[in-house]
């Protein structure tokens, strides 16, 4: 009897070491970690990187014992720090002015993510998976707030921009804007990353190349959102 109640332990205890799903398993991982996050696919220089929060839960499945696929809801804080500048040469009576503006601020959004990854375990190195898919993105919020001034420049600006006279700067700020006013409400993504597991804890990185033009305004720069997930997760086999 006390043979078989140790064997029994010792059979939990492998199985709560098994990493990924077995051919026709199931599993559940809670995750949680951070994104960073900026706006790609611009010539501007306007946008920088911002750290926001992820969390949420995945679904996978087994289809062999080194191939699965899953399906997460992941709540998702991305956008993109404003910081920069921008001039044109003014001509009149024969007089050239430069006129200069710099603009600094964030854009917050938040989104519901739902991705679907293959996910490609390496059987040589144990726990070790290369991951890509799909990803659709709900916007559930929007907002930006930016600090715009406008006036006369000095010089041609080559680096943080000089204004002549800063009582005759013209400053005003933009306030928050709605979600309809600033993205679109839906965002599709190709997601890549790499994960590690070891007794069922997960450490997961992925890098989202955003499809979809996410201003939804006439603005021809066409931003993209581009970001970096960092994970940690706990996987429960059913």
């Amino acid at each position: 009897m006390k043979r078989f109640v140790l064997l029994a332990a010792l059979a939990c205890c492998m199985g709560d070491v098994q990493a990924q799903n077995e051919k026709g398993g199931f599993s559940i991982k809670p995750v949680a970690g951070v994104n960073i996050s900026t706006l790609g696919n611009t010539s501007t220089g306007l946008y920088h990187t911002k750290v926001g929060m992820t969390g949420g839960i995945e679904a996978e499945y087994g289809v062999t014992n080194w191939f699965g696929l899953s399906l997460g809801m992941l709540y998702s804080e991305q956008g993109a720090k404003l910081k920069g500048g921008a001039y044109t040469i003014v001509t009149e009576n024969n007089q050239q002015t430069i006129v200069a503006t710099t603009i600094k601020g964030k854009l917050k959004a938040t989104y519901l993510n739902l991705p679907l990854l293959a996910n490609i375990y390496i059987p040589k190195i144990k726990g070790l998976a290369l991951k890509t898919g799909v990803q659709l993105g709900i916007l559930t919020s929007s907002k930006m707030n930016t600090d715009i001034a406008i006036a006369s420049a000095s010089s041609i600006p080559t680096g943080e921009i000089q204004f002549n006279d800063q009582t005759n700067q013209s400053t005003y700020q933009e306030g928050s804007f709605s979600a309809s006013d600033v993205c679109k409400s839906v965002d599709v993504a190709i997601p890549v990353g790499i994960s590690y597991e070891y007794k069922n804890i997960s450490l997961d990185a992925r890098y989202h190349f955003g499809l979809t033009k996410i201003d939804k305004t006439e603005n021809p720069d066409t931003a993209h959102n581009r970001y970096l997930s960092l994970t940690l997760g706990y996987r429960f086999h059913l």
